[in-house]
């Protein structure tokens, strides 16, 4: 393992942070928020400084790096960074202190969205709303990044859901090809969240509230936590808007190029999209027997798939829906190269297929049968690890249940907060009937930074020989 490679990648975020959280802090000074200033300007001294110095101490690398390396550095990203982004949120933690201003910064990070500050029913302060904007979009880059070069390379979860046309293997250093999908990923996401913010401001939204619900779209999480609770204030078009911007975080990086291409009908006819909007109309129909009006039961599908959980409608009756249905539309998920959490749809029409050709294979026992993902003939092997990343996911939310069950949380908390934290689900912990006490927290954390691991990759990152070689 290459560790100068990976302790100067780590510096250099470190710096990029300093510089994000100055720039919140001067909004603080600006707004008169003054008690928030310090902690943005204290968490700029820790993090830019440190980063520095390690820089200047430490010399380019001259060995090569691999995947490996990209696997370590998405790790410590992680588990490390949200660190030093906590100190923000440590005057609103409370009783939690810094364990509770942690688990705030993991969940925007992870672009979860669900908070426990105590606010006491007053407004997010307009630094913090936008330290955690900037949070969900450092984490939407940074997922779909990961996913796009770290998990293709290393072929987790299943070989070639993660693969795209920005990212292959090069035959130097792995980090040499890790900008440019950096600077495809941070334009795409950009101007899509540009866009939707204008269309909110024309519409006559509010500017923070059209902040905040342009980047919940594009980051498929929960920038301002009362979204979840409170229905567009501009009514219909307000909704539409925020739907369109939720449907196209969901499908992510793949989808975006297409359409920014002007590759419409490729678009369209992608697999994934024709997984998604299948799926938005089978959960639609079942809220809609649960209950909820046609219209109302499409909207809460579109934000439930997209694990986002912002209220397109009136939020007054999804309490009403039963627990197995809250949970399956954050189980199945969006793209494999989106924010979204979940199984991810590339994997549901993956095993799909599979399941098809064993009905064919019954009438021709000795015919040998493939199938193609995005014009790739796909293997056993591509199965086999679809299947290992389901056990794996399986085995992580049962596990998490029984965790939160033994720490006092009842059994339909404890599912809530497990899958909410694994599928990076804000709006399912926020259903919890009870505030999550320090212990959950941690749990839920590590559930939240297993999800962005895509489960298995924690695998290798658990062993010591890994970080040792």
């Amino acid at each position: 393992m290459n560790h100068l490679a990976i302790i100067r990648i780590m510096s250099i975020l470190g710096i990029w942070i300093s510089g994000l959280l100055l720039m919140c802090a001067l909004l603080a000074v600006g707004l008169n928020e003054t008690d928030y200033a310090l902690p943005f300007v204290l968490a700029a001294l820790l993090a830019g400084p440190l980063g520095g110095i390690v820089l200047l101490l430490t010399n380019k690398p001259q060995e090569k790096t691999r995947p490996q390396d990209g696997l370590a550095v998405a790790t410590l990203f992680w588990v490390l960074v949200p660190l030093f982004c906590a100190i923000p949120f440590y005057p609103l933690a409370g009783e939690g202190g810094m364990i509770a201003a942690y688990y705030e910064s993991v969940s925007c990070l992870t672009t979860t969205g669900h908070s426990v500050l105590n606010l006491d029913g007053a407004p997010l302060p307009a630094s913090l709303l936008l330290w955690r904007a900037i949070l969900h979009m450092l984490g939407t880059v940074a997922a779909i990044t990961i996913a796009a070069s770290v998990l293709a390379a290393l072929n987790l979860g299943g070989p070639g859901i993660h693969r795209s046309r920005f990212f292959t293997i090069p035959e130097g250093s792995f980090f040499d090809a890790i900008p440019r999908i950096i600077r495809v990923t941070l334009v795409m996401t950009c101007t899509v969240t540009v866009v939707l913010g204008s269309l909110l401001l024309i519409a006559g939204v509010a500017p923070r509230e059209a902040l905040s619900g342009a980047v919940s779209a594009i980051s498929t999480g929960l920038v301002d936590p009362n979204a979840a609770h409170l229905a567009p204030s501009q009514g219909g078009i307000h909704a539409f808007i925020l739907g369109a911007g939720l449907i196209a975080g969901t499908l992510g990086l793949v989808v975006i190029d297409q359409i920014g291409q002007r590759k419409f009908r490729q678009a369209i006819s992608d697999p994934e999209t024709l997984a998604l909007l299948p799926a938005i109309a089978i959960i639609g129909v079942l809220a809609f027997l649960a209950g909820l009006p046609i219209i109302q039961s499409l909207g809460w599908s579109v934000s439930s798939v997209s694990t986002s959980g912002m209220a397109l409608s009136d939020p007054v009756r999804f309490s009403r829906l039963p627990l197995v249905l809250v949970v399956l539309p954050v189980l199945i998920g969006g793209s494999a190269l989106s924010a979204a959490g979940g199984i991810k749809l590339a994997r549901l029409v993956v095993l799909s297929k599979r399941v098809s050709l064993e009905f064919v294979q019954l009438g021709y026992r000795s015919s040998v049968q493939t199938f193609t993902f995005r014009g790739r003939t796909q293997s056993e092997r591509t199965i086999m690890g679809v299947w290992v990343y389901m056990v794996g996911y399986i085995m992580a939310c049962v596990a998490g249940i029984l965790i939160l069950s033994l720490i006092g949380l009842s059994f339909d908390d404890s599912v809530r907060a497990a899958i909410g934290g694994l599928t990076n689900s804000g709006h399912i912990i926020s259903e919890t009937s009870d505030s999550l006490s320090w212990p959950a927290q941690i749990c839920v954390t590590l559930g939240m930074i297993l999800g962005r691991l895509e489960v298995i990759a924690i695998i290798p990152v658990l062993n010591p020989s890994f970080w040792a070689r």
